[in-house]
């Protein structure tokens, strides 16, 4: 009687512990199982909930906070709440969306006019040198001056590749040598996807989002430095983004 007791106390037991350690996982990143040999992209974009609960990365530049919520991902770069990029996700790929137009005023953005237009990589993307590629034909994006007025622009074609992994130190409080994929997307491009004015440069670790952004423009053959931002200090805090217009 004694031991049948303990066989379903145990039973319980690991029942319950397995129950948790479920529900541990399945609320532990917004992630999917991509295929052998690809990487899920919003689980390297954004910071693990481990670290995101309490704390965010600083640097070179503004601090980065990062939430995840509902089809969207904040990389909110002020305490205050703003300014923010603010990009889609779904099961096949991660859309630029959103990103500030005055610093200062949360009622001023830059938005991809039809929402999904602006594919930045697939969700489950493929390293390499490079790897996973995607052609934008339709890069209209809306500047909002205010939550009602705006005007209609574009960036020609963008062209947008996954580099890597690399084994980048970033220094900090970040780990050396640590496995980075690139994303590299190249914008106001020519008809055939060439002579691209700009590209900017996404740095992502798979723990800890991203922890570099550099953008050159194009000129004589080369492209050329104009900004970089280092996100590699761990640091305590959170903040709550703030988008006053819907």
């Amino acid at each position: 009687m004694m031991k049948l007791r303990y066989l379903f106390l145990a039973a319980v037991l690991l029942s319950c512990l397995g129950f948790l350690s479920g529900t541990n996982s399945a609320h532990a990143e917004s992630t999917i199982s991509c295929p052998s040999g690809t990487y899920d992209m919003l689980d390297w974009m954004t910071m693990d909930l481990g670290l995101r609960s309490s704390k965010h990365l600083t640097g070179t530049a503004n601090p980065l906070f990062t939430l995840i919520h509902s089809g969207k991902f904040y990389w909110t770069k002020g305490g205050t709440g703003y300014p923010w990029d603010i990009q889609l996700y779904d099961n096949n790929y991660i859309y630029l969306w959103i990103t500030e137009y005055a610093w200062k005023y949360p009622n001023t953005y830059k938005k991809s006019s039809n929402n999904y237009n602006m594919p930045l990589t697939r969700r489950c993307a493929k390293g390499g040198f490079p790897g996973s590629a995607i052609k934008v034909s339709n890069t209209s994006y809306d500047i909002h001056t205010d939550c009602n007025s705006y005007t209609t622009h574009n960036l020609q074609k963008a062209i947008n590749e996954v580099w890597g992994p690399y084994y980048v130190s970033f220094g900090g409080s970040l780990p050396n040598k640590m496995p980075t994929l690139v994303v590299s997307y190249r914008y106001n491009c020519d008809s055939n996807y060439g002579n691209c004015a700009d590209k900017e440069e996404y740095y992502l670790s798979k723990r800890y989002g991203l922890v570099q952004w550099v953008h050159y423009t194009l000129s004589s053959g080369s492209y050329h430095q104009q900004q970089k931002s280092v996100f590699n200090q761990l640091t305590s805090g959170t903040t709550s983004p703030k988008f006053a217009c819907f």
